[in-house]
């Protein structure tokens, strides 16, 4: 029951996600589940609104036609039903992702609300 097409169907530069934007996403909601229950079992997702994208970037000094992404962001509704301990929940909320240095030392930052 995953559905996390609307953030692959976009035509917004993923790159910095992976190979597997969808798969990227639902790990790392999956760990967010795990920090609060580490038993929590992510068993469906789906992503419900077109997400909301921030990218930013530098120009490259010798191409001033080419630019060098240096952060990306993205935000989406979501709901999902996850079970721990004997107990089934189902959650909704909003889930971004925020990236920095991706031309040097990466820094990740994970919210949901």
């Amino acid at each position: 029951m995953n559905d996390l097409s609307i953030l692959t169907a976009s035509d917004h530069w993923l790159g910095w996600l992976g190979d597997d934007p969808a798969q990227a996403v639902h790990s790392e909601i999956e760990g967010l589940l795990r920090q609060q229950a580490p038993t929590a079992k992510l068993e469906w997702l789906r992503l419900l609104e077109k997400p909301c994208f921030l990218t930013g970037g530098r120009k490259v000094p010798d191409s001033p036609q080419q630019i060098v992404v240096i952060r990306a962001a993205f935000a989406v509704p979501f709901e999902l039903e996850v079970t721990s301990g004997g107990k089934s929940d189902r959650l909704c909320g909003v889930f971004s992702w925020v990236a920095s240095g991706l031309d040097e030392e990466r820094h990740d930052q994970l919210y949901w609300a």
